[in-house]
């Protein structure tokens, strides 16, 4: 039985050993033509549906008819997926596919010698032969910790902002710190996730920012007119725009905004994996598709993808939910007014963030923050803050309204 019917089998058999073979490097060149049709099939039916755990041979059979048509390709495919063995050693699906890129990098490099080629192309084939030789481009877990792994963490710590906020959950979240913030609608949920991500942008960190609600233009003003403190309605001019695009300097380069109706959560990891980020904000996850028919199951299913999202790309993550009716007019929050989720959301996060406000607050731009649940150093409570809506900015201190 060979390599290529084994990975294929994997790959079909469980999401977990496609996704496992693509964090090494997975190739389409590697296999040969049936072999990359199916591959590329199964990819197809992940991609689509995050919630797929295998592949649905209906409709890969229907892929394969409809990519080849009815004739030989087609049945050689099939043909192909036939042979496939009833069971795949997951274990073993790493290290198959390690030692058949080590045979073809092995045999491609061992050409460009003989010929005497030396150049670019002979260096990179080179550095992947040592790299799949070691085993080096599999992935590593840590079988325990060490003396290194406890430092003070004091230097690791990412700021919150407002400045009210950080100093009350004791300085800010680590990598991995999974945050929800919710609150009723026109609270300022987006409002606080743009000021946080101007504010985390201008302390250096990388910021994946996934937006499927407002136009992308709009969500790029209000961030710059926060990092330029400009007023949003200056920003309406070219002119305007240019400067604060100038005066955010380096601090925009800092932000990645991927907005795209209709996201899924394989868009976002795809994108994770292009940014490298040290935040992502999702908001709001209500919009993120996903394929399971309960409204509560889904934003439970989401807030845990979140959440695994922050622990593979070690980054903080931070996922916009909505608050349901029992916070309507209600200044201090709990885990329960969360809306469709009392254990799923509220069980995904290390630090929950409720935005809420009444009509007193409204009027004099005011909103109390509360914080139900706090991993990150164990105190609960709730503090007033104040928002400028003309520049993007929650504020530990405000002004009254004139």
């Amino acid at each position: 039985m060979s390599d290529e019917t084994n990975l294929c089998a994997a790959i079909c058999r469980k999401r977990a050993n496609y996704e496992s073979l693509l964090r090494i490097g997975m190739d389409a060149g590697d296999f040969g033509e049936a072999a990359r049709c199916i591959v590329s099939a199964a990819g197809e039916q992940y991609r689509r549906d995050e919630s797929l755990l295998a592949i649905d041979s209906t409709v890969l059979r229907s892929q394969v008819s409809r990519r080849f048509g009815q004739g030989s390709m087609s049945d050689s495919c099939m043909e192909f997926v036939a042979t496939f063995p009833t069971d795949v050693s997951a274990i073993n699906v790493l290290e198959e596919y390690r030692l058949l890129r080590l045979a073809r990098v092995a045999t491609t490099l061992a050409t460009l010698l003989a010929t005497g080629q030396h150049g670019d192309e002979t260096a990179t084939l080179i550095e992947k032969y040592k790299r799949l030789s070691t085993g080096e481009e599999g992935e590593t877990e840590k079988s325990r910790l060490t003396a290194e792994d406890f430092e003070d963490d004091e230097g690791f710590r990412i700021p919150l902002f407002p400045a009210s906020l950080n100093t009350f959950i004791g300085g800010g979240v680590l990598r991995g710190h999974n945050i929800t913030v919710y609150g009723r609608p026109d609270s300022g949920k987006s409002l606080f996730a743009l000021n946080t991500a101007a504010g985390f942008v201008k302390s250096g960190y990388k910021v994946l920012y996934v937006a499927n609600e407002e136009p992308q233009r709009d969500i790029t003003c209000r961030l710059l007119s926060r990092l330029s403190n400009t007023e949003i309605e200056r920003l309406r001019t070219r002119e305007n725009l240019l400067r604060a695009l100038d005066a955010a300097g380096t601090d925009y380069q800092n932000w990645h905004l991927f907005h795209r109706a209709g996201v899924t959560m394989r868009d976002i990891a795809t994108q994770a994996a292009r940014v490298r980020p040290d935040i992502i904000i999702v908001d709001q996850l209500k919009n993120v598709l996903t394929v399971v028919d309960n409204r509560a199951l889904q934003l439970d299913t989401l807030a845990r993808q979140v959440r695994e999202l922050g622990i593979e790309y070690d980054c903080v993550t931070m996922s916009i939910t909505q608050a349901g009716e029992s916070a309507q007019g209600k200044l201090v929050l709990s885990m329960s007014d969360v809306e469709w989720s009392n254990t799923g959301i509220p069980g995904a996060a290390d630090l929950m963030i409720g935005i809420g406000v009444d009509d007193e607050y409204l009027a004099c731009d005011k909103r109390m923050i509360s914080v139900p649940k706090n991993k990150v150093n164990g105190r609960h409570g709730s503090l007033p803050v104040w928002i400028n809506p003309k520049v993007t900015a929650f504020l530990s201190k405000g002004k009254v309204r004139k």
